[in-house]
């Protein structure tokens, strides 16, 4: 299944593999959402590139991987020339965070190898770095080619989703919501409506019976939430 994938043994990069090889986090039966062979991925927050193999294996036609952490980055560029040797599926790697401005910003190192994030949710203090970022829609004016869009950046999301982006070429955009930095269901609502504009999002029912330490309204859960969604 690892296709000679490199990744660091006994850390979460294991959780990784096993949430999307595995799991198979980024496909949904019940909407049809998967992996198909005119797909042009964005992947925002590309860690050590398990979503680039797992749409390579599914015969994706290509894959822009971004990535901001170095040593992230460092397998994920590894792994790409692997991926390639082995798979048609073309796959580019660009070293920046994903985010609403662009610009260069703290960014904060998690004790794990994937929750590095612009937006620290951490009550414990932690290393930081300057990282560069680029803005969504420069990236999406940069890869016009961009029909998929795949995004896992630990808070990054909230921002960019507080706006109107041009979607008119995107038939499938799956996230992870960040509930995690922000409970508010009130904003994740505004954040579903915003999108159902151009998409039918996936949104369950429970969502909107949430209580978080007994305060409804507000995210329930301990962990983030991916939402799928779907061009009309």
């Amino acid at each position: 299944m690892l296709d000679n994938f490199i990744y660091r043994k006994n850390t979460s990069d294991e959780n990784v593999i096993k949430e999307i090889l595995v799991k198979k986090a980024y496909s949904k039966k019940k909407i049809d959402f998967k992996i198909e062979a005119d797909d042009v991925w964005l992947d925002g927050g590309s860690h050590i590139g398990v979503f680039g193999l797992y749409a390579a294996q599914n015969g994706a036609k290509k894959v822009y991987c971004y990535e901001p952490e170095t040593e992230n980055y460092k397998i994920l560029q590894e792994n790409i020339r692997n991926i390639s040797e082995k798979y048609s599926t073309t796959l580019e790697s660009f070293q920046y965070a994903i985010n609403q401005t662009g610009g260069t910003h703290s960014f904060t190192i998690a004790p794990n190898t994937w929750r590095h994030s612009l937006v620290s949710h951490y009550k414990t203090k932690h290393p930081t770095v300057e990282i560069n970022c680029m803005a969504f829609d420069e990236i999406l004016n940069r890869h016009k080619d961009i029909n998929c869009i795949k995004l896992d950046i630990e808070g990054s999301e909230l921002e960019i989703f507080k706006y109107d982006h041009d979607w008119s070429n995107v038939n499938k955009l799956v996230f992870e919501y960040s509930f995690t930095k922000n409970r508010k269901m009130s904003d994740f609502f505004e954040c579903t409506d915003r999108l159902s504009k151009y998409f039918f999002v996936d949104i369950q029912k429970s969502y909107y019976n949430q209580k978080h330490q007994g305060q409804e309204g507000y995210w329930g859960g301990f962990i983030d939430s991916i939402i799928f969604c779907k061009k009309k």
